[in-house]
């Protein structure tokens, strides 16, 4: 009967030293798995919005596919902001990406990789002779 304690006392000291200091848990408990898509197509050079957002809701985006009928190098990246204009305030969620009729932006994982603060509307930003880009956008909001 000792030896049992004494093993269980030992087994829950270990579980417990596995645990981060103040018994919380560092990242997320689930994985987000994205079940709506959102598609823009931008005329020029701008901010455009994609995903207007909810008060109390967050979008978290798993991926993209973003191309463009020019064969000129064009880039675009993905900020979010507060409602009122196509993201006022903005905020970079991505790096700038480069893109033309050849060669598009496809960026894809089977979970939300990104999130916008909640509330927030999350935009396309687009530079250079951008007639023609097409955005898909792959996110979950709740």
């Amino acid at each position: 009967m000792r030896k049992s304690l004494i093993a269980l006392l030992a087994l829950l000291a270990l579980c417990s030293s596995a645990m981060p200091q103040g018994g919380s848990v560092v990242g997320p408990m689930n994985q987000i798995s994205c079940n709506k898509s959102a598609i823009a197509n931008v005329a020029s050079a701008t901010t455009a919005s994609v995903v207007a957002g909810v008060a109390g809701q967050t979008i978290s985006i798993c991926g993209w596919h973003v191309t463009s009928t020019q064969s000129a190098s064009n880039t675009f990246k993905f900020v979010s902001g507060t409602q009122g204009g196509p993201c006022t305030s903005p905020a970079d969620l991505t790096a700038n990406f480069s893109i033309t009729s050849t060669a598009p932006s496809a960026q894809m994982n089977s979970y939300a990789n990104l999130s916008a603060p909640q509330g927030a509307q999350v935009c396309v930003v687009t530079t250079g002779a951008t007639v023609g880009t097409a955005v898909q956008l792959f996110y979950a909001q709740f």
